[in-house]
């Protein structure tokens, strides 16, 4: 659990030392405890979390890092917006409808059948296709 959380041996390993730690310390109160294996569950779960928190870089947001958009960067999303308009205007008109609910109006997958009428699994199939087809046509 604690590799799987944090993605690193040596953190996992660094977590699940710390779990034995404080159950070491632990160890006179134990026997309250109904479910033990819930319990060290749980504590290495928080452990891990704390541990991802600290290892987040803090980012301090300054003044200067805030800016009005340039012209360039307007411009630049303009076109991107008219690029993304014309290939999805070339997606079979199936896939263009279920990828405009899902994606601009937020629908959920379930939202989305029923609706159309289709199963999630179609959707979700539709929407994974829908998308490869705009990133070749990008």
């Amino acid at each position: 659990m604690a590799f799987y959380m944090l993605e690193d041996d040596a953190e996992a390993k660094d977590a699940v030392q710390e779990l034995y730690l404080k159950l070491w310390n632990l160890r006179d109160h134990l026997d309250l405890i109904r479910e033990p294996s819930a319990y060290g569950s749980l504590l290495l779960k928080n452990l891990c979390i704390d541990r991802i928190r600290r290892l987040k870089p803090a980012v301090e947001l300054r003044e200067d890092m805030i800016s009005a958009p340039s012209a360039d960067a307007e411009l630049g999303r303009k076109e991107s917006f008219r690029a993304i308009s014309e290939a999805m205007e070339q997606l079979p008109p199936s896939q263009r409808k279920i990828l405009r609910l899902r994606v601009l109006r937020g629908l959920s997958y379930s939202e989305i059948a029923s609706l159309t009428g289709l199963s999630g699994l179609n959707i979700r199939v539709q929407v994974s296709l829908a998308r490869k087809k705009l990133k070749q046509l990008l």
